[in-house]
């Protein structure tokens, strides 16, 4: 039982390496040009360099806005209603 899970073990191993040998390889020196080339080509076109306009940036500061508090309020304790600041609220 163990010789043929190894067989079938060692078939696997000659499939991977058969599929790894049929790999083209480039060197080194070659695919850091072509890497270097690819980051001028879309230099334009990266955030993280050209930036992000605050009209489409999801990640901006969110505008601080005030709220007021309706309800009962008892005119002896609070003669006038207060504001609540509320930062980065989307909602209420």
């Amino acid at each position: 039982m163990s010789g043929s899970s190894n067989l079938v073990a060692m078939k696997k191993v000659v499939q991977q390496l058969r599929f790894e040998a049929s790999i083209n390889r480039v060197k080194v020196s070659q695919a850091a040009a072509d890497l270097q080339q690819f980051c001028i080509q879309n230099a334009l076109q990266d955030p993280l360099l050209t930036g992000v306009s605050s009209s489409t940036n999801p990640f901006r500061p969110q505008k601080a806005f005030i709220l007021m508090l309706q309800g009962k309020v008892d005119l002896t304790t609070a003669p006038h209603a207060k504001p609540l600041y509320c930062h980065g609220i989307s909602r209420v």
